[in-house]
């Protein structure tokens, strides 16, 4: 690609994204791999969210280079994102191994058109075990497809809805193209007659299925004979709940799932629960069922034929002719009075059509991390955890644009007025939301109560089809409801849950009966952040909690925001400190948090009266994360004076790795420990070809960055060296650096994206010390333990033995242009340049390190 045609394809800041693609696809047909991997990799890293595509480019250009893991991991986020994307799982089937591989034979094998690719994805089918395969495709009219066995005995196909079943045997056809090598096959094509309900194909060979798919309803079913459902009843009276369990698999969950619902509705008058044992495949559960309506614990419904999730569920409801309704997945855990409570808050709150409670995962209403798996709880930490809901959001009902099907209570009006779940979602995914959508357009309500806590495994049923299902049913939901992907938007913008998972927290937090308390580390910025999070993982590793406030400036206020950083609880609590009140306020937490000790990170970044009162209240320590101590960044010119009090009131001063002790011992004159780490191994990497790559650290996207990383392009093409530059990070301008020819930019990274960063780009020597220093931060030592030769600023002077030849040691306080030079110099020292490229002040011959 040209320099001008460079310059040309990154000046749109609203279109960068398809720049990039665009460019990355030319790049491969000219067979320039690692700039295809540079721009795709780019892609991959900003807004708006990259799509299966952009992943498949980075991985076409990462395998082009001979970096086949990382290609690989490249695929795997294709396939995360779009799981029925045939070029991802085509290049899964080509490049990778094990069950990833398979499954992807799998997926080529059921939906490529292509004879060859079929062939091959059925050969290594073969080669792992699985000597049949089906492929089905279906409409409302007609289902069709073709199937492969090995054997004599020849398969059959059934067609099952509601108590009717036929079957037709499938022939072998020795002309089928894919009866090849011993192997049968057989093409099929017949008509589907009309039900409203969903229907179940199978097919099957010597007794073992080969595969098996439901097929939803190909007629809307007709209410006009429906029966008049009675009122709801009186206040004076209670009205009956059903719960409603549809089970399949899993005996442990299905167990456990029972079980926590007997009890709760042992406390909840009036409630009675429904088991669909939806033609269960294990002898175990349909014996457990059994017992439990043997003994009139349960009221069981059995099918004769498996209806998937919105069949069993619509028996129920069809059997359930009062009160209202909760549906609950076998593998969720139902707190004592969780049911109670939960009837309770729907009968006090107007307009209600479904409602769901707080969960471990449960989408919006997940904690303590929203849209996140959290990991399950155990039966008495969720039954303290419904305890303390119940505490701490008293009376409230919070609006959601859906209602979450793991545990979805649904009022006898909205039932009324919406029915039954839709069979126009595939395999059991996104008929909850549609339902409740229908509801919100009936004029109900869909509110989650987060005064209740209910279990939630999660993705037992379908494990890793989930999402390839749900991007499936979610194209009919948005295609259905325009506006929904808006009001998502709007709502995870919002955030309205945030204050209630905040009050639970802060119940939890009082409610922690461990002697000793967490150890609290302050921190101000998005570095400071990630350098605390490296230290609370060094103190885990002393059996130690810790936890993070993180200030940060919002408008008119100053938050307070106090989190876990092992993803458990605190996450939601945010205190404003700019008003006394506020500060009184998150004093008195850390109070009865009972903190063990105390870390002030980043003072200079804290609210200068939040630390006055903070250090007046509590010992700390200081933990050295830059150089705002110093009066300046020289050797020896000691502390700031605004800072001599703080420092002298200390009970001691920490610093992670060598930069940060070296530094508070040379330029601040203080004594400091320094935790251990895990020592790290260095991680070579080969030899590249071509010209010579800066890897160019860029943590605090600011000015100084910009100008350096700009600085330094321009003495690269005043000196016509043979030079890149990567930034690894943001800039104040990505766009305008990269209208450089020699100049690219990665977008934000991360710790686990250095060795397939260095390896893509072919970076030969990195610059990481560049404005203001971040010591101890993750991603300075991951990239110092590649080994490749870096320039970082030398704050103690090491003996002649112990330094690397090929480093560039900066003196502290180093005048920036100074300092490009010695990193222009450093960088091209094995070529020679003509004496007048350099301008006056740096001739020279290149190869001599500036003092």
């Amino acid at each position: 690609m040209t320099a001008d045609a460079r310059r040309i394809a990154f000046t749109s800041r609203t279109l960068h994204h398809v720049d990039l693609e665009r460019a990355a696809v030319a790049a491969l047909e000219a067979r320039d791999f690692r700039r295809a991997f540079a721009l795709a990799d780019r892609r991959c890293r900003i807004l708006p969210h990259p799509g299966a595509r952009a992943h498949l480019l980075r991985a076409e250009a990462l395998f082009r280079l001979d970096l086949r893991d990382a290609a690989v991991a490249s695929v795997t986020r294709a396939l995360e994102l779009e799981p029925d994307d045939l070029a991802a799982a085509r290049r899964m089937m080509a490049w990778g191994d094990g069950p990833a591989q398979t499954e992807a034979a799998r997926s080529v094998a059921r939906r490529d058109d292509d004879p060859d690719s079929v062939r091959t994805a059925l050969l290594l089918l073969e080669q792992n075990g699985q000597d049949s395969c089906a492929r089905i495709d279906f409409l409302d009219e007609e289902v069709k497809g073709w199937v492969t066995w090995r054997g004599a005995d020849e398969p059959h196909l059934s067609l099952a809805q509601a108590d009717q079943s036929s079957t037709v045997q499938l022939p072998a056809d020795p002309r089928h193209r894919f009866a090849l090598n011993g192997r049968c096959a057989a093409s099929f094509r017949l008509m589907r007659p009309a039900s409203a309900a969903s229907q179940r194909l199978e097919i099957a060979q010597a007794g073992r299925v080969i595969a098996s798919i439901q097929l939803p309803a190909n007629r809307a079913p007709d209410r006009r004979d429906a029966p008049q459902r009675p009122p709801r009843a009186g206040s004076a009276e209670t009205p009956p709940l059903t719960i409603i369990i549809p089970v399949y698999r899993d005996l442990a969950a299905t167990r456990a799932c029972i079980e926590s619902a007997l009890t709760a509705v042992a406390c909840t008058p009036g409630a009675t629960i429904v088991v669909v044992d939806d033609a269960s495949p294990e002898p175990d559960i349909k014996r457990l069922l059994g017992e439990l309506a043997s003994e009139q614990r349960i009221r069981l419904l059995t099918n004769a034929h498996n209806l998937g999730f919105v069949g069993a569920v619509n028996r129920a409801l069809g059997e359930t002719d009062t009160g209202d309704v909760v549906l609950l997945n076998s593998d969720t855990t139902v707190p004592k009075f969780a049911l109670q409570r939960l009837r309770s808050a729907v009968q006090s709150t107007p307009g209600v059509g479904t409602a769901t409670p707080l969960s471990n995962n449960g989408e919006y209403t997940s904690f303590p991390i929203p849209n996140r798996s959290n990991p399950l709880p155990s039966p008495d930490e969720l039954e303290l955890l419904d305890e303390l809901a119940g505490t701490a959001n008293p009376g409230m009902a919070i609006d959601i644009p859906n209602g979450i099907g793991f545990c979805l209570y649904i009022t006898r009006e909205c039932l009324d007025a919406v029915h039954e779940l839709s069979d126009d979602f595939y395999r059991g995914y996104l008929e909850d939301v549609d339902f409740c959508l229908r509801a919100a357009e009936a004029g109900f309500r869909n509110v989650c109560i987060p005064s209740v806590f209910v279990g939630h495994e999660g993705s037992r049923s379908f494990l890793g089809e989930k999402r390839s299902l749900v991007l499936r049913n979610l194209r009919v939901l948005e295609h259905r409801y325009r506006r929904y992907a808006t009001e998502c938007a709007a709502f995870l913008l919002a955030d309205p849950l945030r204050d209630c998972r905040a009050a639970l927290e802060l119940k939890l937090l009082c409610n922690d009966q461990r002697a000793a308390g967490p150890h609290v580390i302050l921190c101000g910025s998005a570095v400071g952040r990630e350098i605390a999070i490296r230290r609370c993982r060094q103190l885990a590793a002393d059996k130690t909690r810790g936890l993070i406030v993180h200030f940060r400036i919002d408008g008119q206020r100053q938050q307070a925001a106090i989190f876990a950083p092992d993803g458990g609880a605190p996450q939601s609590i945010a205190l404003d400190v700019a008003t006394a009140k506020g500060r009184d306020a998150f004093l008195k937490l850390l109070a009865d948090l009972r903190i063990r000790s105390l870390e002030i990170a980043e003072p200079n970044r804290i609210p200068g009266a939040c630390l006055a009162q903070l250090t007046q209240h509590f010992a700390y320590e200081l933990l050295i994360t830059d150089t705002s101590l110093a009066a300046r960044a020289a050797i020896g010119s000691g502390l700031h004076p605004d800072w001599t009090g703080l420092v002298e009131r200390a009970r001691g001063v920490i610093a992670i790795g060598e930069d940060g002790a070296a530094f508070a011992v040379s330029v601040l004159g203080l004594q400091v420990v320094r935790p251990s780490d895990p020592p790290a191994r260095p991680v070579r990497h080969p030899a590249v070809d071509g010209p010579v790559r800066i890897g160019l650290l860029a943590l605090h996207g600011s000015a100084v960055e910009f100008r350096f990383a700009r600085a330094l392009s321009d003495q690269v093409a005043n000196a016509d060296a043979d030079v890149e530059i990567i930034v690894l990070g943001t800039t104040l301008d990505d766009l305008k650096l990269m209208q450089r020819t020699n100049v690219m930019v990665t977008g934000e990274i991360a710790v686990d994206d250095v060795a397939t960063l260095i390896e893509g780009h072919g970076i030969t020597k990195l610059v990481l010390d560049i404005g203001e220093p971040a010591f101890g931060h993750p991603l300075l030592d991951a990239l110092l333990a590649t080994g490749l030769p870096a320039a970082t600023t030398e704050w103690i002077p090491a003996p002649p033995e112990r330094r690397r030849k090929t480093d560039l040691k900066l003196q502290p306080g180093l005048d920036a242009d100074d300092a490009v030079a010695a990193v222009l110099d450093w960088a091209v020292e094995d070529v020679q340049l003509h004496p007048d490229r350099w301008s006056s002040r740096h001739r020279r011959e290149v190869g001599a390190r500036l003092p």
